[in-house]
Parts: structure tokens; sequence; C-alpha cells
């Protein structure tokens, strides 16, 4: 049989351009290509500008995850200048950074990853009715409550950010704001209004603190099978339509993993350092090989670009 070729130019629901060549033959994908062609040259457009210009810059990366570049930005001087943090300070980031990483989660599986659930080469699965029902784009009943859900969170964000997506409220020593007492009860408001009407009733169809007592493969499928409200849950749908569509067969990686870690103490990381960073970490760092854990080492972080249209040059550490 001869072999397919398929090209997809561009793909949607990606940030940016994206295009795709894939090979098949007798139904199987053989070869697979992946390209980023667009080129925005962010790099370029801060070379030779003050450092601080880093915090207004680099944010307009994505209208997404802006507060992360703004939270890493932000981070690069404080080492850069050896700034000292409050415990204040580490917190408020820590909090743009959190509200911004939970907006994404809805967003992310009911617009990128869930439609295609809804597609219909799975129209002769059993689950498949119920999964267009509620994942169909823009259609669907959960589709339309993710959605929504999702820009709850940033709305805290912009309680101590000033706005949200490119919000500057994060500058080397600290953060430019005092939250009143009035903004932090605002903020607990608008995440329990969050956890009450989407998180626990329609994802997870339980507590967080329930959820939360998931360790294994095994607790994941006791936890689906343990009631009603749990097993017709948004997530309890995915799982069991997952496992009968197949997608647990899909995709596997080469089984290692990378973790930079995510969040910093408030009272470990006042002064901040590059080597203190993965003691400081609340959420830890770390590098799985398939057998065995290790501490995260970004000197062995290694940056090419043998596979782009840049012009080659030898591998080398990110700075």
């Amino acid at each position: 049989m001869a072999i397919k070729e398929l090209n997809i130019s561009p793909v949607g629901r990606v940030e940016g351009d994206l295009d795709v060549k894939v090979f098949m033959e007798k139904g199987v994908v053989t070869r697979a290509h992946t390209q980023a062609a667009m080129f925005r040259g962010f790099e370029r457009i801060m070379a030779g500008k003050d450092p601080q210009s880093g915090l207004i810059v680099t944010p307009r990366i994505c209208g997404i995850c802006g507060g992360s570049h703004l939270y890493c930005a932000s981070s690069a001087l404080d080492t850069a200048w050896k700034t000292q943090l409050s415990p204040n300070a580490l917190l408020l980031r820590a909090l743009g950074q959190a509200t911004e990483t939970i907006q994404s989660i809805p967003r992310w599986f009911y617009a990128i990853f869930a439609t295609d659930m809804a597609h219909k080469k799975f129209a002769n699965k059993p689950l498949y009715e119920e999964v267009t029902k509620r994942f169909a784009a823009y259609v669907g009943s959960s589709f339309q409550q993710g959605l929504t859900a999702s820009g709850r969170p940033v709305e805290v964000y912009a309680i101590f950010g000033g706005q949200w997506p490119h919000s500057s409220y994060m500058v080397p020593g600290g953060v430019m704001c005092a939250p009143t007492l009035k903004d932090i009860t605002r903020a607990h408001s608008i995440m329990n209004q969050f956890r009450n009407d989407w998180l626990e009733s329609v994802w997870l169809g339980c507590s967080i603190e329930r959820y939360l007592q998931i360790k294994s493969w095994d607790d994941l499928m006791a936890w689906v099978e343990e009631n009603e409200s749990q097993y017709h849950s948004d997530l309890g749908l995915f799982i069991r339509a997952s496992l009968e569509f197949g997608l647990d067969t899909f995709g596997q990686g080469v089984g290692k993993f990378l973790a930079n870690g995510t969040y910093l103490h408030k009272d470990r990381y006042n002064h901040p350092t590059i080597e203190g960073r993965n003691d400081a970490l609340i959420s830890s760092s770390g590098f799985f090989d398939g057998q065995n854990y290790h501490a995260f080492d970004h000197m062995q972080v290694i940056e090419h670009v043998k596979h782009s249209w840049f012009e080659d040059v030898a591998a080398a550490h990110p700075w």
C-alpha cells in the first residue's frame, strides 16, 4: 500500500501558527513532523533595552500565560540585582501565578482538548452521545460552563495586579500593590464561587478534600465508581470516555519527566539566588529518568536549534 501524506496548516486551537505533516501506511502514522514557522522576535526586541523593559515586553508573548512571563522577568531581575523580597511580596506573586494557572485548566480542557472527543469518528461508542452533549464546541453544556468559570480566577489576579492579562504589578523587589481587607475578602468570595459553581459541582462531583485523597491509579478508578455524583461529573465522564475511546493507548512518551517546580515559600526565598531556588519551592522540582528521581540541576539544561529554521549554533546552557 502506498504511503499517504497528510498536511494540516494551520492547526487550530493553539497559540500561534503550527503546521503538521504526517505520513501514514496501512492506517498507521509512520512519521510525523511539526513546524512552528511564525517568528515574532521578542529576543531581538529586548536586545539593548533597559532590563526592566522585560517586565512590559515579555508578558505580551501570550494572552493566557502572560503572568508567568512577568513572574520570570521580575524573578530574573531580583536574582541579578540581589534584591530582597518581603514575605507578602512572595505570597502575592505566587497568588498571581496560581490564579492564572487555575484559569487555564478549564480553558485548555474544554476549548483545546475535549472538543475532539465529540468528533464523529467516535460516533459508534456508547458514551459518544453524552460526550457530545457536554463537550461539543460552543454548544456543549459543560463547554459553556467551563469557559465561563475560567474567567473567575483571573478576576482575583486583577484585584491585586490591576488588570489581566498583561499586568505589570510584579517589579524588582516586590509588587505594586498593598491588599486591603476588602481586596482579600473579595478574592476569597470569587474563589469560593469558582469552587462551588464549577470545580466541585461540575468538574469533580465531590469536595477538593476528597479528590486529594487519590494517590494511585487504583484510587482514581475507585473514585469514579464511588458514587453517582463522581461517576457523572465531567472528570468522571472524561475518564470513562477516554478508556472507552482508547485514548489511554495513544501518545505514550519516553517515560522521562522534568519539573522546574512552582511557588516559592514566603520565608525561604527572600534573598533570591539560582542555587537556592530548589530548596525554597513549595511544589518541588526534579527529574525522573524512568527509574530514579534526581534533583533538578539547571546546569544540565541545554538548548539547541538543530531542528528549527534558525542558523545552527552549538548547543548551550540558556544563559
